[in-house]
């Protein structure tokens, strides 16, 4: 058994705790695998994620869609066009904008990536039955719609006050 594991049981933050715990099982073997079968790292995914999901992006609108600091994605950027897997524009309405766009390499490389981690994805909730599944993704869905209230970035007020 995984030494620690009782902490799952000591933790005073349980739940969020327990994503962490699963979460670092599930993407830290996948990122270096990524990372040593194509040559790109994390931030550089996390572009690829945002841009083959929406055109038109800037660097910023990925800041803010992932909580990532500008200078991180300004690199991954910079390396993804270097690789050949963005492409960078001006907008013709703000010319102060850069435009982003996945080309069809960047796409590909993605779509090889996100297949290992859907995958994976699967063998980790084997152990839950459908029905379990669906209700999982129901209150992870509902928690995620609901981060603008609830992160600490973005909380209004201390918390109890």
């Amino acid at each position: 058994m995984l030494k620690l594991m009782d902490i799952l049981d000591a933790t005073p933050i349980p739940v969020t705790y327990r994503m962490a715990f699963i979460i670092n099982f599930y993407r830290e073997p996948l990122i270096r695998r990524m990372e040593r079968d194509t040559g790109l790292i994390r931030p550089e995914l996390t572009v690829l994620i945002c841009l083959s999901f929406r055109a038109g992006l800037n660097a910023r609108d990925i800041c803010e869609i992932t909580e990532q600091p500008s200078n991180t994605v300004s690199r991954a950027v910079a390396a993804l066009v270097g690789k050949g897997y963005v492409t960078r524009t001006r907008d013709a309405v703000d010319t102060r904008r850069n435009v982003l766009a996945i080309t069809e390499a960047g796409q590909a490389v993605h779509d090889r990536i996100m297949a290992t981690f859907e995958a994976a994805e699967r063998a980790m909730l084997e152990t839950l039955a459908p029905h379990e599944v669906e209700t999982l993704t129901q209150l992870l869905d509902k928690l995620a719609r609901d981060v603008e209230r609830w992160a600490p970035g973005h909380l209004t007020k201390s918390p109890g006050g």
